[in-house]
Parts: structure tokens; C-alpha cells; sequence
């Protein structure tokens, strides 16, 4: 498997994390479990497109969608070779994009065609480009010209998500309310409306991938990691491993997760201009 992170330019940077790329022509046939990141994302198949399991049947997802905030495990298998382009957003910034009510697309992958005409047919002709680092750049190129021409808003929202960012978690919602001059359930609504879930659970999820990538450390130990990162005992990391991946620690790292340690780790990333530009899909 070949998976790759690119930087935004700088216009795009407020709304996009980054751009990525994967690529795998023998896929293997175990299923991926993708675990909650706080994040949606769009993603735009140049090859098979991977199945996802809803209510115990698996289905093909679209060619071409936006995947909201995912409050459980994800679990995918693929159905052949496999090449992905995605766009990682920051946890408010499809809504500062597109202006789009993130709530209502929770544990959601919706075509791109369902959400936006226009927008799908722009992204639909970055596919027929001959590799991902150029489908990379079109995507930026694409993203710029929308980037110029929003209004920027809601910059309280952005605020309260790097403060939660910021300290992993660790920080109180009342006293972020306090700070920006809302009510807490003000805050509350407004954040749950652009980043697509409440601003507890994005904390608990915050929490939880520094747990995560801790624990791909052997020599920390599951244990130890968890009270570095904010957890008071092993039972309430525990809960937090069953809610957001369906298993125990243990259980899980005894698995081949492949896919989802991609997505999660911290990996430094290629700009437009040091990526080399004649790898095919």
C-alpha cells in the first residue's frame, strides 16, 4: 500500500489539512477498521471503490462523495486494486468551504453529486488526470477558487477547535464558552452545527487519538500512554476504545489495521513542489 500526504497551498491551508493520496494494486482482502478523527473528508476514487458495512451488509461506496464525521468504527474490505484521492478537512472546514450543516451529514457518505452539481463535476475531471500528484495540485488549484470567494465566519468555531486541539482535549467546554462570550449551549450548537458533532465528543475523540498514536510506541504501553494522555483509569479508556473502534486495546492492536494507522499518524508531509509528478495511477 502506498499512501501519501500533501500540503494545501497557503489559501486552502485554513479549511484543508491536507490532501491525500493512496495507492494499492493487491489490496488485502482483511477488513480495515477507520477509527473517528474528528475530521470529514471528500474522496475521489480512481480505482475500485472500497465496500462499507452498514447494518451488517457490506456496500460499495460512491465513486466520488464527502464522508461527515464518523462517531464509530468505520469497517471497509476492497473490491480489487484500489486508488484514492482524498481531501482531509479541518474539523470546521467543509462548513467554512461550502457552508454545508456538518450535523446533518454525521456518520454519512454522501455522493457528491447528491450535495453539489457544480462542485462534482469540477472534482469528477480531476480523476482523468494521469497521477495523484497532479490530481493533488488540480484539487488545490480548484479549492483556491472557492477559498476566495467565501466569506469568512464562524471564526469563534475555529477558535474553540484549536483550543480543544490544542490540549488534546483537556480543556473545559464551560470555560471555552466563558472565554469566547456565548453560553455553553450556544457554543454547543454552533459547534456541533459546523464541525458535525459536540464539542465534548470531539474532545473525547481528541483525547483518544493521542492515546492511539501513543500506543504505536511499544515501549509505552497501553497503560502508560493512557494516563499521559488525560485517561483518570483503564476502564475509561477502555469505553473510549469500545465506542470509537468496537473492540479492547488489546484486541485491537493484535489486528492488522493498516489502513486506519495510515490516516492517523503524524507523517510529514510533501508539498506541490517535491512531489515527484510521473507516478501513474
Amino acid at each position: 500500500m502506498n499512501y501519501r500526504q500533501i500540503r494545501p497551498g497557503a489559501l486552502v491551508s485554513r479549511y484543508v489539512e491536507f490532501y491525500w493520496t493512496l495507492q494499492d494494486s493487491s489490496p488485502a482482502l482483511s477488513i480495515q477498521r477507520i477509527v473517528p478523527d474528528g475530521r470529514a473528508a471528500i474522496i475521489l476514487n480512481v480505482g475500485n471503490p472500497f465496500e462499507r458495512q452498514t447494518n451488517g451488509i457490506w456496500e460499495p461506496q460512491p465513486e466520488c462523495f464527502l464522508i461527515g464525521q464518523i462517531t464509530g468504527p468505520l469497517l471497509l474490505r476492497p473490491s480489487g486494486a484500489a486508488g484514492m484521492l482524498g481531501i482531509q478537512f479541518r474539523p470546521d472546514g467543509v462548513t467554512g468551504l461550502f457552508k454545508l450543516p456538518m450535523c446533518e451529514l454525521t456518520d454519512s457518505a454522501v455522493a457528491l453529486g447528491d450535495l453539489s452539481r457544480k462542485l462534482f463535476r469540477q472534482l469528477e475531471r480531476v480523476r482523468d488526470l494521469s497521477s495523484p500528484e497532479q490530481g493533488a495540485a488540480a484539487l488545490d488549484s480548484i479549492l483556491q477558487g472557492i477559498a476566495a470567494s467565501v466569506r469568512r465566519d464562524d471564526d469563534v468555531i475555529s477558535y474553540a477547535v484549536k483550543s480543544i486541539d490544542r490540549t488534546n482535549g483537556l480543556v473545559s467546554i464551560e470555560n471555552l464558552a466563558e472565554r469566547v462570550g456565548w453560553s455553553t449551549r450556544q457554543l454547543q450548537r454552533r459547534f456541533k452545527s459546523a464541525v458535525g458533532i459536540s464539542p465534548k465528543l470531539f474532545s473525547r475523540m481528541r483525547r483518544f487519538q493521542r492515546v492511539f498514536c501513543a500506543m504505536e510506541n511499544v515501549a509505552t504501553g497501553w497503560a502508560n500512554a493512557a494516563v499521559d494522555s488525560g485517561y483518570y483509569d483503564q476502564a475509561h479508556l477502555i469505553r473510549d476504545f469500545r465506542d470509537f473502534t468496537g473492540q479492547t486495546p488489546t484486541a485491537l492492536l493484535d489486528q492488522e489495521i493498516d489502513l486506519s494507522r495510515r490516516f492517523v499518524q503524524c507523517r510529514a508531509m510533501s508539498h506541490f513542489s517535491k512531489t515527484v509528478r510521473n507516478t501513474s495511477w
